[in-house]
């Protein structure tokens, strides 16, 4: 059986390959996660830009229908006007037609208005059809990526688990329990290298008896952190 020492720089090195291919199992989906996010927002944005291009050309189309009632209405007007019995009702109906085509007119200039700002929206389409394509592109890389660096890190991360136990089944069996505790609590963290005269976990003083403890190869915890010291190589 090795040292106690050696078990614990061993054991100490895979818990910190573990955590550090959990991190990496974890990154991956996350990462895939924020892009499909980014490609939802994409796909809001262009059914937005899509809704408002559509409520402008309803809109612009209900203008259109307004001003040729409108000219229909002035053509009644000029027919009326024609066959205008007196002076008054001639006035009348030359004043009405005179409001009417102002009231055109300003429809027209709105409609105009209309037509610019439905070319600009249409344009805001075309935009956020490419903003989506863009993103739905960089999240399938994305994705095929993690999915395959996602089979290499499970596999290392079996093969680093059964080192773990392969390494656990040398530790002492009398304080064996208080390890499995405390490595299931703090993963990487329950073990730490005496650092000088401190622990090299939370950086506290080790007293003289404690450092003799450690050279004799004895387990021993940290008072401060609860941390499995040895000693570095």
């Amino acid at each position: 059986m090795p040292a106690l020492t050696d078990s614990l720089r061993t054991l100490h090195r895979i818990h910190r390959q573990l955590s550090d291919l959990q991190d990496r199992l974890q990154r991956g989906p996350r990462q895939a996660k924020v892009a499909d996010t980014a490609v939802k927002k994409s796909e809001g944005e262009l059914a937005a830009a899509k809704d408002a291009h559509r409520t402008a050309k309803m809109a612009s189309d209900e203008k259109h229908l307004q001003l040729k009632q409108r000219e229909a209405r002035l053509h009644d007007l000029q027919g009326k006007l024609n066959a205008a019995n007196n002076n008054k009702e001639y006035q009348l109906l030359k004043d009405q037609m005179a409001a009417d085509r102002q009231a055109n007119s300003v429809l027209a200039d709105e409609i105009l208005e209309a037509m610019e700002r439905i070319d600009q929206l249409h344009a805001a389409i075309k935009v956020a059809e490419e903003n989506l394509a863009k993103t739905k592109e960089e999240f399938n890389k994305l994705r095929k990526r993690v999915d395959e660096q996602q089979q290499g890190l499970e596999l290392e991360f079996a093969r680093v688990q059964a080192e773990l136990t392969a390494a656990e089944g040398e530790i002492p069996e009398l304080f064996k329990d208080d390890y499995l505790r405390l490595a299931r609590a703090m993963g990487a963290d329950c073990m730490a290298p005496v650092d000088g005269e401190s622990c090299g976990g939370c950086f506290t003083i080790l007293s003289p008896q404690v450092h003799d403890l450690i050279r004799r190869d004895k387990p021993v915890f940290c008072k401060s952190c609860g941390r499995l010291l040895y000693l570095p190589e």
